[in-house]
């Protein structure tokens, strides 16, 4: 199940001349570290390794010139999609990003965009056999934004991160420390914007802050009258295992990850507790708890399923708006069955404004769909 976004390397001599070999590594099993950190790059003054769409890459690293940064052309071009092309007899250097034209030569202050010349503070330059370019103006010609961290002391390697203008400031949050677990030769399993599982001595260890690791293995979890769990919570089905991870600190989010081994997914984003996980089939069926408050009740239902395509996992709820499953008025929980005719559990109308005597009349045995949002009362 491992997916991997690699740069398209084409293995030329001239190629190698004007960049080097890049060879890509993924960091994650996944695709959800290439969805955070998408059109994203970090790179480090302190070291080889690159994180490009979330994929670890080891390439020419950033060097300093007469004071200004400069950073290996072809690897920030091309990491974003651009198309590079080198003329060794005139050493002249064409870009073409989406509907952009860049054009600059070796050794020349110069640089054009869209016919616009600007003078650069230093020239592009050969060094090491790979080119170089001042990181503010292919920044700047490539439309990103560029944000530079210094060294800390739970930081020790300084950071340059471009990125797209408009997407989130992924510079203060906790992917960065995927970056440094990798820098510190930390083997990332997997990694979201939620937590990270790396594999040490041959075990799989979990951490939600990106520095405090516990043990990453299915556990039954007992909850007593003082202490209830909302994540790290394991469920068991026939065909794999499932962890459900509670975000309390910033985003209060209920994760929904499928654990294979060392393959790792991440099913289902929710805002409310996740109580009961099911398979049937290649889909994945779960039930959540209702709390007040919940946004568009009366359109929705808390019986969801989530079905894998393409490298990505989607959902949707099951059964008739407004209706509450698997759960009576006071929380008692009933046991759900699922075969090809459908899911058969308690339930009833929850949302609307219905009395006491209304909503009771809904109470009852229902067969659900599973696709489409229809009921039977059985």
């Amino acid at each position: 199940m491992k997916s991997k976004l690699l740069l398209t390397i084409v293995s030329s001599t001239l190629f190698f001349s004007l960049m080097g070999t890049i060879e890509a590594e993924s960091i994650q099993t996944k695709n959800e570290t290439s969805t955070d950190f998408k059109n994203t790059m970090v790179l480090s003054l302190d070291s080889s390794v690159a994180l490009i769409n979330g994929q670890k890459e080891s390439a020419v690293k950033p060097i300093v010139k007469d004071g200004r940064t400069l950073v290996p052309l072809r690897l920030i071009s091309e990491g974003f999609g651009a198309v590079v092309d080198f003329n060794t007899k005139s050493q002249s250097i064409r870009i073409q990003y989406s509907n952009k034209t860049i054009l600059m030569k070796i050794k020349n202050k110069n640089i054009t965009i869209d016919g616009k010349t600007v003078v650069m503070d230093v020239p592009a330059n050969i060094y090491n056999g790979s080119t170089y370019i001042p990181l503010r103006y292919i920044g700047e010609a490539l439309n990103k934004k560029v944000v530079y961290q210094k060294s800390t002391e739970t930081q020790p390697y300084r950071l340059i991160i471009i990125r797209d203008v408009n997407t989130s400031t992924i510079e203060e949050s906790k992917l960065i420390r995927v970056y440094g677990l990798t820098y510190e030769g930390k083997n990332v399993i997997y990694s979201d914007k939620y937590l990270v599982v790396t594999k040490e001595n041959n075990k799989l260890r979990v951490s939600n802050d990106f520095y405090t690791f516990n043990d990453f293995s299915y556990h039954v979890t007992n909850d007593d009258k003082n202490s209830v769990h909302l994540g790290d919570i394991w469920f068991k089905t026939e065909k794999s295992d499932f962890y459900l991870n509670y975000d309390y600190n910033t985003t209060q989010k209920f994760i929904l990850y499928q654990v294979n081994g060392e393959s790792i997914s991440r099913v289902a984003t929710e805002n409310v507790p996740i109580k009961s996980v099911k398979t049937y089939l290649s889909n994945v069926y779960y039930l959540t708890q209702y709390q007040r408050g919940l946004q568009d009740a009366d359109q929705t239902t808390n019986l969801k399923y989530a079905t894998h395509n393409n490298g990505q996992w989607s959902s949707d709820y099951l059964g008739k708006p407004g209706f509450y499953y698997g759960f009576d008025t006071l929380g008692k929980v009933y046991d759900w069955t699922i075969d090809k005719d459908g899911i058969s559990t308690f339930g009833y109308q929850r949302a609307g404004n219905l009395s006491s005597d209304e909503r009771e009349k809904t109470f009852g045995q229902y067969k659900i769909k599973l696709s489409g949002h229809q009921h039977e009362l059985l």
